[in-house]
């Protein structure tokens, strides 16, 4: 069980194809939960919330759960109002920033990557990969810093500042 479906991954966030395998999008929400959910939030919360996405009864379970799943407004320590669009959005969006860098290809039983292509469209160069991988990823993280306050404020049980992203990238200029 993931704290997402492919289903929601295709009618969420950006648009993708509604005809990728359900098996290539579950691969990409095993990566991102376990390399972007897990080690900001802690792996006991992140049991926890496996649980209550499992359950049928969601009693037990603290009353924080649904909202941090699926976003909304709540009140912050200073009194100020706030929103954000939950666990459930922030995932899908780093799922869909894994599909742009690894949709098109296949990697075939002999170790080679193999790119599908056919007459009637014409794939996007690296560049603009990256670009779109850059913005769904700096999305996402936006919406998990939100996740994060949220869990904060509320004192969820079980929540434990992780690891913090790391994304530093070292560029040459010039020749």
């Amino acid at each position: 069980m993931n704290l997402t479906t492919p289903d929601k991954v295709k009618q969420s966030s950006r648009s993708i194809s509604k005809n990728i395998e359900n098996e290539r999008i579950e691969r990409c929400i095993i990566e991102a939960e376990q390399l972007y959910i897990k080690p900001r939030i802690g792996d006991a919360l992140y049991i926890d919330l496996l649980r209550h996405v499992e359950a049928d009864d969601k009693t037990g379970f603290p009353s924080e759960y649904e909202k941090l799943l699926s976003g909304g407004d709540y009140v912050n320590e200073c009194g100020e109002s706030c929103t954000f669009m939950g666990m459930e959005e922030t995932l899908n969006y780093y799922v869909y920033a894994k599909l742009i860098k690894n949709f098109d290809f296949n990697v075939t039983r002999f170790g080679g990557a193999i790119v599908k292509k056919d007459d009637y469209s014409e794939r996007a160069d690296i560049k603009e990969k990256l670009t779109m991988e850059n913005d769904a990823l700096h999305t996402a993280d936006i919406y998990m810093d939100d996740c994060l306050l949220f869990l904060k404020t509320k004192k969820v049980p079980l929540f434990k500042f992780g690891r913090a992203k790391n994304r530093l990238k070292i560029q040459i200029i010039g020749e």
